[in-house]
């Protein structure tokens, strides 16, 4: 999920999440998934720390609670196997959504904790690309390896034009002013969330129309612009007008302020004026994007077309939604669980069994936070290996990162192209609907408990070409 900083003065939210510490697991054996490699060892040559940077308290609970016990797991099952290579893991997590919603200058300040602190040799996070933004300069300068497994905005691997809109406004050189890259990512990017929701507008639901907004994030800005894009490509309409505006960016997109946003009606009505047949909503449940659904009652008919990225993809959205929350659509930027091999399909089952299975337990991306710890675990037994068995330094950690072979992970072989991102570009939908309807379910509301996130379909968007 990416979200950067919104235009100056504007709130910019994301998701949330909590805090939980290690969970003492009995030993178990897992062949499928090594991390590493290491053989079980009486050694103990000391600790080596992972940091751990999510949102994880208030309304982003339901998207970092999820996150960090996948983390969390990759590292007690490497520790019930004696850990790695005579080193003992631990997790340190830093929450950057103390208020409830993310805010990239605690994250950047816990990055800058988690680098002052020697032991810390890798990051799993952050969840959020707006933070990530902040944080990715200050871990460039200690070459310490970040590996998020949600960040979705391209611009923080590779230079498009619409990184260079002034409402988004960064490009990967920015970010990496100290050397040579210590980020990676197991996510696909909102290119391709954006424009596979568009395919699934065009020609899925046959849509011509379509009323698109977002909330002034650089994530709902970015997703929205490129959903839009490719919608327009395909031969649709977007209510306002495909063209490009001056700054850049389809001129037909509207905003929202979610700071001072209480009623979505004038906005809803005049995209319904303009001929919308469905919406697409570019933001964070957390900053109220799904209320516009509950508020699209009357306006827009029962059951019209509400599609939305990765950021509306939980309970809390579904909760904001209310009676409204049956058949929206969301995308998430990684694979479902029904998709996976039989081992990985294991590994859910024994996660939920030892961590829990509610809304704040198991999440969309609990298993890429699971797969990106597994990576980081992989490059540190390749460091340490390299040095002769001894603790590694940053430098070499990101070294073994930048050429890890692929790692055998719940999300299949895992590797990294010369930018940092996953080789995969899988984007699974979702349909909320009553609590049941499909094999495989993602997460339910909190309060509106009987809708859930239902599994429809995925697909690995590799090689397609999006604006």
């Amino acid at each position: 999920m990416w979200f950067a900083l919104p235009p100056p003065n504007k709130h910019k939210g994301e998701p949330m999440v909590r805090s939980r510490g290690l969970v003492v697991l009995s030993l178990v054996a897992f062949v499928a998934f090594a991390c590493g490699g290491s053989t079980p060892t009486t050694t103990n040559k000391g600790t080596i720390k992972i940091g751990v940077s999510l949102p994880l308290s208030g309304a982003s609970a339901s998207d970092g609670q999820p996150t960090l016990k996948g983390a969390e797991f990759a590292v007690n099952q490497q520790n019930a196997k004696g850990g790695i290579d005579g080193f003992q893991l631990q997790v340190v997590s830093k929450d950057y959504a103390p208020a409830g919603t993310p805010d990239p200058a605690v994250g950047k300040n816990d990055m800058l904790a988690l680098v002052g602190d020697t032991s810390v040799l890798a990051v799993m996070g952050p969840f959020n690309s707006g933070v990530a933004l902040q944080q990715l300069p200050v871990a460039n300068q200690a070459s310490l390896v970040m590996v998020s497994p949600s960040n979705t905005n391209p611009c923080l691997t590779v230079d498009l034009a619409a990184c260079h809109f002034p409402q988004i406004g960064f490009w990967p050189s920015q970010l990496r002013p100290y050397g040579a890259n210590n980020y990676f990512r197991v996510a696909a990017t909102d290119v391709f969330q954006g424009g596979a929701a568009a395919d699934y507008a065009y020609t899925t639901l046959g849509l011509r129309t379509v009323g698109v907004f977002n909330d002034e994030t650089s994530y709902g800005i970015g997703i929205a612009e490129y959903f839009a894009e490719h919608f327009c490509k395909l031969g649709g309409t977007v209510v306002g007008g495909c063209t490009a505006t001056a700054a850049g960016g389809v001129s037909g997109i509207k905003q929202y302020d979610p700071t001072s946003t209480a009623s979505f009606a004038a906005m809803l009505n005049s995209l319904k004026a303009g001929g919308a047949q469905g919406l697409y909503a570019g933001g964070n449940a957390s900053l109220k994007l799904c209320v516009a659904r509950n508020q699209s009652n009357g306006i827009f008919p029962a059951g019209s077309a509400f599609l939305m990225g990765d950021g509306g993809v939980d309970s809390e959205c579904i909760d904001g939604a209310a009676a409204q929350a049956k058949g929206m659509v969301g995308t998430v930027a990684a694979e479902d669980q029904s998709k996976l091999s039989a081992d990985a399909k294991k590994m859910v089952s024994d996660f939920k069994a030892a961590m829990g299975s509610g809304p704040t337990d198991f999440g969309a991306y609990t298993v890429p936070a699971y797969a990106a710890t597994q990576t980081i675990i992989a490059a540190l037994d390749k460091a340490i290996k390299a040095n002769g068995g001894n603790l590694p330094t940053r430098q070499q950690v990101r070294d073994a990162m930048s050429s890890l072979p692929p790692v055998s992970t719940p999300l299949g072989d895992v590797s990294f192209d010369k930018n940092g991102d996953t080789t995969q570009q899988i984007i699974a939908f979702y349909k909320a609907d009553a609590k049941g309807s499909s094999s495989s379910e993602l997460t339910c509301g909190a309060t509106n408990a009987n809708v859930c996130w239902e599994f429809a379909n995925s697909k690995n968007y590799a090689g397609q070409t999006y604006p």
